[in-house]
């Protein structure tokens, strides 16, 4: 262990488990939705490389990095770890805090209006980030 570095408590790995899970949940229905009913896609396999190199899927690569970025932080045990910053990078990419992204912006609405699954993931990821801005 390092000295000097603070570890994240097991209540702050919880919470960020907690925000982690709500974003891959948006991440699956937004690929989900984004597939639609593509013959081609309904393959895993083939939805999987779609998903690494189709340009259809690359305006997800925001919330792609944002749970790969959270996962790391929850796994490193000695980095210093708070969930600020993932919490306003999330309330970004839905467009609730400033620095917006536009283009996942713009998909992100045209998919919470076309699929119902994108709208649940959604009210799901919200209340987690409403209960875990709230001080403890």
């Amino acid at each position: 262990m390092r000295l000097g570095t603070n570890l994240m408590t097991e209540e702050e790995r919880a919470r960020g488990g907690e925000l982690a899970t709500a974003l891959k949940g948006l991440h699956r229905a937004l690929i989900r939705a984004e597939a639609g009913d593509d013959p081609e896609l309904q393959n895993p396999y083939t939805l999987l490389f779609a998903v690494i190199g189709d340009p259809r899927f690359s305006w997800m690569g925001a919330l792609s990095q944002l749970i790969v970025q959270l996962e790391e932080a929850l796994d490193d045990k000695e980095d210093i770890a708070e969930l600020a910053p993932f919490l306003t990078a999330a309330g970004q990419l839905l467009g609730e805090e400033e620095g917006t992204q536009a283009e996942f912006r713009l998909r992100y609405l045209m998919a919470l209006q076309k699929e119902p699954d994108v709208a649940l993931a959604t009210g799901a990821l919200r209340r987690v980030l409403t209960r875990l801005a709230q001080p403890r």
